[in-house]
């Protein structure tokens, strides 16, 4: 009887710890922290799921609103991608032993248009924040929200309990075309920047390239004035970008050369002019052609000259040079010396 009454205890402990087991497994599995959702002009809704997963599990499935979802992705705590899989709502997560996961994605199915009134709905397992477009007005609910809330930026974050919840709202009209105006200043501001780019006008470009993120964020954020403000900011610094000094120079290179060049010629000219030959010349006005022309070649020629050089310089024959440099040379003009067997005339110092 004993023993029977201790197997009858035994059977309930054992019994319990494997509802108890179960029941854990169950319920920490995973767990849905928070889920958040940001609604765009155009009826995209941006949502963002934290859960807790159960550390000793490879994978889970959990199902999420708005299927079928677009750029969705998974990934942990520090922003290591995960694998995943999506079948209909439900995306099954290899988590393989990580405690935090994030799903990101974003869906058209969460939110429907009659006339101008936009309603949004979803059912989440835990209370959830809305952030609703810009210049939305909010019409209706479908509960009593926990929060509302005006963010810095004036569109309206709502928080709504958990389940199915909806928040109706209208957006005036005239935000479509502000969305067109920011889309163009945009396209305005990243054509300029890479015309910038191709003319290698890089200086002051960084601040441009800079205001354009920042018009590309708020558009995504919906805050299509702010974009289209920032975008033409953007334009107006690409246009006004300029080439670094290096760069200049080098587009200049050829007319520096050019430049370069011409002095060097005006300067040998004004010292021929000045100098050199040209004050053999005014001091011995009596040379005839032929004598100037030989003392050219020697002044030329650095000062002095080879005869054989000479005469093919002058093609003048060989006995006319030869009597012509003799001449200057009594004259005290010139000085002959022999190199290698052959006469060398050099410019008298004087």
């Amino acid at each position: 009887m004993g023993f029977l009454r201790l197997l009858l205890v035994l059977s309930v402990i054992v019994i319990f710890a494997l509802a108890v087991s179960g029941v854990y497994s169950e319920v920490y599995v995973y767990r849905v922290d928070s889920m958040n959702f940001t609604v765009y002009f155009d009826g995209v809704v941006d949502v963002k799921v934290k859960l807790s997963v159960n550390e000793t599990y490879l994978f889970f499935t959990v199902s999420l609103p708005g299927s079928p979802f677009a750029n969705i992705m998974v990934y942990d705590s520090s922003n290591t991608p995960l694998d995943f899989n999506v079948e209909d709502s439900d995306v099954t997560v290899y988590s393989f032993g990580e405690s935090l996961v994030y799903i990101d994605y974003e869906t058209f199915n969460l939110t429907y248009k009659e006339g101008v009134l936009w309603t949004f709905k979803a059912k989440a397992p835990v209370d959830f924040y809305v952030v609703l477009p810009y210049n939305a007005s909010i019409t209706g609910f479908s509960d009593i929200p926990l929060e509302v809330t005006l963010l810095k930026d004036g569109r309206i974050l709502v928080k709504m309990p958990e389940g199915l919840q909806y928040v109706s709202y209208v957006i005036p009209p005239g935000i479509a075309e502000f969305k067109l105006k920011a889309l163009n200043a945009i396209s305005k501001a990243r054509g300029a920047i890479a015309d910038a780019k191709a003319e290698g006008r890089t200086e002051g470009l960084e601040e441009a390239e800079n205001l354009l993120v920042e018009a590309e964020s708020l558009l995504d954020g919906g805050d299509y004035r702010g974009a289209e403000d920032r975008a033409n900011q953007a334009y107006e610094l690409a246009l006004n970008a300029r080439k670094p000094l290096i760069g200049v120079v080098l587009d200049y290179m050829p007319y520096i050369v050019v430049i370069i060049v011409l002095a060097v010629a005006i300067i040998l000219f004004l010292r021929f002019r000045r100098g050199g030959v040209a004050r053999l010349f005014r001091e011995n006005p009596w040379l005839d052609e032929d004598e100037k022309n030989v003392l050219k070649v020697v002044w030329v020629k650095g000062g002095g000259a080879f005869e054989s050089d000479i005469r093919e310089a002058l093609d003048l024959p060989k006995t006319t040079v030869w009597r012509i440099i003799k001449k200057l040379e009594e004259d005290g003009l010139v000085k002959v010396e022999k190199i290698r067997g052959e006469n060398y005339v050099k410019l008298a110092k004087r």
